[in-house]
């Protein structure tokens, strides 16, 4: 039993199942929820359907290493970022949080200890200045875009390559001629319209929500999308 409320969602990537699987089991009679993965790919997987408040990721991982991916996750998600480790050295320490973990445990470590890192995280990003009720998700798995009040439209190829590449970079201007590449086309010229003829049509499929698109044209560069994260990963998918 605990007093702790809301519950708080963790996910553990670690391909240590003698790490994963205690640490987890402890987290979860702490009154956490608790899922583990052994690899950042099947993390990537079940961010779609199971939304972490905290996730903690060791840095030697098969495939895609803990470190590589912590820049990427920092876009994707609002998750606080854990990295827990067994390597010594300040190196790793500084360029992980550099790269936007929010803090760094080395292994074998306390578990009383990670619970109160857990907590105490949990408690700032759950007052972060852009809470989820706030933001656009968009769906590179499942290929959709969803409003901040739930309204969700399936996204057409062209529409999905210009959505990964501004998701990719949200709050920053994302040059013409570098969605025209997303769509296959040479850098743009100023007598092709079909970008702008591709945004105007995606957002008028969100007629039906009371929230307008916060995606908005940076006059002399091409178009910028704030107030978005991206679930899972479009990989370098192209029109």
């Amino acid at each position: 039993m605990n007093d702790f409320s809301p519950t708080i969602k963790v996910i553990i990537v670690d391909d240590e199942e003698d790490f994963r699987i205690p640490v987890g089991r402890f987290l979860s009679k702490r009154g956490m929820e608790v899922e583990g993965v052994g690899a950042i790919e099947e993390l990537s997987d079940l961010i779609g359907f199971f939304t972490p408040d905290i996730i903690v990721l060791d840095i030697n991982l098969p495939g895609e290493s803990g470190l590589a991916a912590v820049e990427r996750l920092r876009r994707e998600t609002n998750a606080g970022l854990i990295m827990a480790t067994a390597q010594r050295g300040v190196n790793d320490r500084i360029l992980g949080l550099t790269l936007g973990a929010d803090s760094y445990l080395e292994k074998p470590l306390d578990v009383r200890e990670l619970e109160l890192v857990i907590r105490n995280l949990s408690q700032r990003v759950s007052t972060s200045p852009h809470p989820d009720s706030d933001l656009w998700v968009f769906d590179a798995s499942g290929w959709t875009l969803k409003a901040p009040d739930g309204v969700s439209v399936r996204l057409s190829a062209a529409e999905y390559a210009i959505v990964a590449a501004l998701a990719k970079a949200p709050g920053k201007p994302v040059t013409r001629d570098t969605l025209f590449l997303q769509l296959g086309k040479q850098p743009a010229d100023g007598e092709d319209r079909s970008l702008d003829v591709i945004i105007s049509r995606l957002r008028q499929k969100f007629v039906d929500t009371r929230h307008s698109l916060p995606l908005k044209s940076a006059r002399g560069i091409g178009y910028v999308f704030s107030m978005v994260i991206m679930r899972g990963d479009p990989g370098n998918f192209r029109y």
